[in-house]
């Protein structure tokens, strides 16, 4: 093993807003068990998972409840052991509903669960060692585990590339977390180092004896480094490497350029370079569920906001209602304009604290009007600074007219579809012009033609 910094970020473009890593340094504190979940049953990139309960049906913990539907989708498990009180439409938190779950649970099946955390035992080193790639890589299938940084992309399905895919030589491990306000990635690698390489060894034993990995992290985050660095020493396969703080160099494209200096073409996916990218939350996803058995019933989450006195970061059960959490830890401040989730660059705003957890839900945001302003928009004065900004090389001032006006042939000739709805454009505009959100119109143009 050996660290490195890498003083250059993936160029000249991209931006770096105000930190506000309001948690950084906050320790990771256990959201109470529920005892009620509402479990969304799309909880992937892909196709929502087929329901295996029926109302009146009663679960224990980290039962199937939910079985995937083809190689992009995701098994779903119940966090809570009791009984299933519907199976339909749910509240979710991006106002679009979707097909789910609910469970309740009562006070001896709440006395269960709580006993069987406490009598949790895990497989032993030499039975973790005689496992071979396949097997590893059906129980990370088996568990749900999807990319916890955002994406949701089924991990078992990028581990198992088509068989006419170049070789992966790289694995690359995303602990950037470049997005303002959220630091749970942060937070499970200053507490949790030695589980994440030990996720990430597996990881690399699913992939094969000659790929090599680089972790890499932002840095503004110099304890997670030297805490990843001295998990890692023993490691000869893994690197840590620190970056230059700069967003949004999580993304994938970016990533790739930083750690690796190859660069990903429009349209393709990092595996056309040799690279498989995975978020160091996903790792100790993959720990847990080979080392411990569990399947991807829990993540850590960054609960926000400068007049919000219970921020931190939390590990919550997938399918806790928003309501419950705000409960647990105060109310929504009367100061806040705005309840984001996830982040300020990429995350949706909400109505309100709808809906329950997902996999890759990693933050909740309570901002006022001085985190979030409400800005006028004004006409488009050709400065450049959306094209100097944009990581991908388009020009989103552009792009966000031919949407306007629904032109979608000249819309796919500038290449829309290579948008990463980064919001890059979005900040830098002085006429505060919601570039993204067009530009998301005209990729959905586009994909419909």
């Amino acid at each position: 093993m050996k660290h490195f910094s890498i003083h250059k970020s993936f160029g000249r473009t991209g931006v770096h807003p105000p930190e506000m890593k309001l948690t950084a340094g906050s320790p990771i504190k256990d959201m109470p068990l529920p005892r009620r979940v509402e479990i969304s049953l799309s909880q992937s990139l892909g196709r929502p998972a087929k329901a295996v309960v029926a109302a009146g049906d009663h679960v224990s913990r980290f039962d199937l409840i939910g079985e995937a539907q083809g190689p992009v989708s995701a098994n779903v498990h119940t966090p809570i052991s009791g009984t299933v009180k519907s199976v339909g439409r749910i509240e979710t938190a991006d106002g679009h509903g979707a097909e789910g779950v609910v469970i309740e649970a009562d006070d001896n099946d709440h006395a269960a669960d709580l006993q069987s955390i406490c009598d949790a035992r895990p497989l032993s080193e030499a039975a973790v060692a005689r496992l071979s790639a396949q097997e590893i890589t059906e129980i990370i299938r088996r568990a749900g585990i999807v990319g916890m940084g955002g994406a949701t992309f089924p991990t078992a399905t990028k581990l198992s590339p088509p068989p006419r895919s170049p070789r992966c030589e790289f694995l690359l491990i995303n602990g950037a977390e470049c997005e303002p306000y959220l630091t749970c990635d942060d937070a499970v690698m200053r507490e949790m180092p030695h589980e994440i390489i030990t996720g990430i060894e597996l990881i690399l034993r699913a992939l094969g004896d000659d790929v090599r990995c680089i972790v890499g992290i932002e840095d503004n985050k110099p304890q997670a480094i030297s805490r990843m660095t001295t998990a890692a020493r023993a490691h000869d396969r893994i690197t840590v490497a620190s970056m230059r703080t700069r967003y949004p160099q999580g993304g994938e494209k970016m990533l790739t350029k930083t750690l690796t200096g190859r660069e990903i073409a429009p349209g393709a996916l990092p595996i056309s370079q040799g690279v498989i990218i995975q978020n160091v939350s996903t790792a100790l996803a993959v720990y847990h569920a080979v080392v411990w058995g569990m399947p991807l019933v829990e993540r850590v989450m960054t609960v926000s906001g400068k007049d919000y006195e219970g921020r931190g970061n939390y590990r919550v059960p997938v399918g806790t209602p928003l309501k419950d959490i705000i409960a647990h830890l105060g109310e929504i401040p009367a100061s806040t304009v705005k309840i984001i989730n996830g982040g300020t660059m990429m995350g949706r705003a909400m109505a309100g604290p709808q809906g329950s957890t997902t996999k890759g839900m990693s933050g909740l945001l309570m901002l006022d009007a001085e985190e979030s302003p409400l800005r006028d928009t004004t006409p488009c004065v050709r400065c450049g600074r959306c094209v100097e900004v944009c990581p991908m090389g388009l020009e989103p001032y552009m792009l966000a007219k031919l949407s306007q006006h629904g032109r979608t042939d000249d819309l796919a000739a500038r290449h829309v579809t290579d948008c990463m709805e980064c919001g890059c454009c979005s900040y830098s505009c002085m006429a505060g012009r919601r570039l993204v959100d067009w530009i998301k119109v005209g990729k959905a143009l586009v994909r419909k033609k």
